[in-house]
């Protein structure tokens, strides 16, 4: 690398070593989490017709939530690379009892939320795995551009995963849907496994890091300052996790493909924000874009509710994803940026899964709402992606604080010679 621009180039977070293997490795397990959601959502509305059995299976996501201060122990205590793998390769086992199921018809509704909830249980390995371990592979100047890189990898999912799995589900049927998923899923979990991490020296009791990865997050401002709009935005995109696929399906009698390129067009538009605003960065505005991000979309929200038609949900569609994308890349930044890199594995994943409780409450909300009314459910969503965005500007500024954290014992689990 021959220069300052080149040095902190996309290609210079690429050739750094065991990045690409984590970007290959997470965008096979992220597509695999795009396609479980569609699938299982489409399997609600037309095997079982239930819009709140669809917004059931969100919801229950909501039990990775007491999970997520464990996660992040095992994170810092067995490493990024095998909780990741640990993860997947659940994941796999599930998706593949559930088509089994399917194919045999011994999948009533009881037992196939509960199956949703077993595999949903661990996503916070995965998601606090690849948190933990990107910023220990990324020097610190680099991390907007590897955070912008790490978004677009959820962004190739979101692509690629609800088109292939709408695809799938119309043309072929739910059961190679799920059998695709389930080898995304195994290959996904066996490349990540070996990545190196943080070093480590003695350990104390699981239940002991993961209470000091709790405090850690209660002491600080700007993770709870995160959460608190975070929570009322993603409830927003849960709402229209079940919402949109309602209108599509009921009020636009369109089929499952339309639904799966609908998120495509979202994940196409978040491609290209998400890559600008790693190139122009985010330090020190990372609210004002968090906020703007959040409110862009109600406009068309409020116009998809009142006038619903094909060609407004698609508006729709490239204008949340134009959104997500800068959203994504200050969310991470921020986030990165106000927890030291010893405590990176408990406090992101404790921050990580508060975050995303306000999805799964918003998918239970919205199949409630959907049932009676999509239209209403999406104006609803307008209304909570507002609220999201003027907390976003309130978040208070704080450092990042020692590897003990503010009035914390020092952690034990993990060495001082953090690389990030």
């Amino acid at each position: 690398m021959n220069g300052p621009s080149r040095s902190h180039s996309y290609n210079a977070v690429l050739r750094l070593a065991g990045v690409r293997q984590l970007l290959v490795s997470t965008t096979l397990g992220r597509t695999a989490n795009q396609m479980t959601s569609l699938v299982f959502i489409l399997l609600a509305l037309r095997t079982y017709h239930s819009p709140v059995l669809a917004g059931g299976v969100v919801l229950v996501q909501l039990v990775a939530v007491p999970v997520g201060p464990f996660a992040g122990a095992l994170v810092d205590r067995l490493g990024s690379s095998v909780m990741i793998a640990v993860d997947f390769l659940l994941a796999c086992l599930v998706t593949t009892a559930i088509a089994g199921l399917y194919w045999a018809n011994l999948l009533p509704v009881g037992l196939f939320l509960a199956l949703v909830l077993v595999g949903t249980m661990t996503w916070p390995f995965s998601g606090a795995g690849v948190k933990a371990l990107l910023p220990h592979l990324v020097p610190s100047a680099l991390w907007d551009r590897a955070n912008a890189v790490d978004s677009v990898t959820s962004v190739v999912a979101m692509i690629a995963g609800p088109a292939v799995a709408g695809t799938l589900f119309g043309l072929v049927g739910p059961l190679a849907a799920l059998l695709t998923i389930a080898a995304l899923y195994l290959v996904s979990g066996l490349l990540v496994l070996g990545l190196p991490g943080p070093k480590r020296t003695k350990v104390e009791p699981i239940l002991g890091q993961a209470l000091g990865g709790l405090r850690y997050f209660l002491a600080n401002r700007s993770l709870r300052g995160l959460a608190i709009a975070m929570v009322p935005s993603n409830a927003s995109l849960g709402i229209l996790m079940v919402a949109v696929p309602v209108l599509v399906l009921r009020s636009l009698q369109a089929g499952p493909q339309m639904v799966g390129f609908v998120w495509a067009v979202v994940g196409c538009s978040s491609l290209f924000s998400a890559l600008l605003m790693g190139r122009l960065g985010t330090k020190g505005r990372e609210r004002k874009v968090l906020s703007l991000s959040m409110a862009g979309p109600v406009p068309l929200l409020l116009a998809t509710a009142l006038f619903p038609s094909v060609a407004m949900t698609f508006a729709l569609a490239a204008v949340l994803g134009a959104c997500l994308g800068p959203g994504d890349v200050a969310l991470f930044s921020l986030r990165q940026r106000s927890v030291d890199p010893a405590w990176y594995g408990r406090a992101i994943a404790v921050s990580m899964t508060l975050n995303s409780s306000g999805g799964a409450l918003g998918g239970g909300i919205g199949g409630v709402l959907a049932q009676a009314s999509p239209e209403i459910a999406i104006a609803v969503a307008a209304a909570v992606a507002t609220a999201g965005a003027i907390l976003a500007l309130l978040i208070p500024h704080s450092r990042p604080a020692g590897p003990a954290g503010p009035n914390l014992a020092p952690d034990p689990a993990v060495g001082a010679g953090c690389p990030a």
